[in-house]
């Protein structure tokens, strides 16, 4: 039987105080490693949005007086003349 080991890659996150705090607490009040508790809860959190709520759509483009949409390129361009 062969085992494959595969390591964790670490990596540095940036978690609001309070979502940190309350993610302490129910690692410790379950007695699991607070990264394991974060492994499982990306995880869960991973499978929930495959699985759940379908992708979100795009905005219908606004219409200008003239019933021309109105499109990043013509957002971009306005922006950049207002620059000048």
């Amino acid at each position: 039987m062969v085992f494959w080991y595969r390591p964790a890659m670490k990596a540095t996150l940036e978690i609001p105080d309070d979502l940190l705090r309350r993610i302490k607490v129910e690692a410790a009040r379950s007695d699991r490693k607070l990264k394991d508790l974060v492994a499982q809860l990306l995880e869960a959190g991973l499978r929930a949005s495959r699985e759940g709520s379908p992708s979100p759509t795009l905005p219908q483009p606004v219409a200008r007086r003239h019933g021309i949409p109105l499109t990043a390129v013509a957002i971009e361009a306005a922006i950049a003349a207002g620059r000048e």
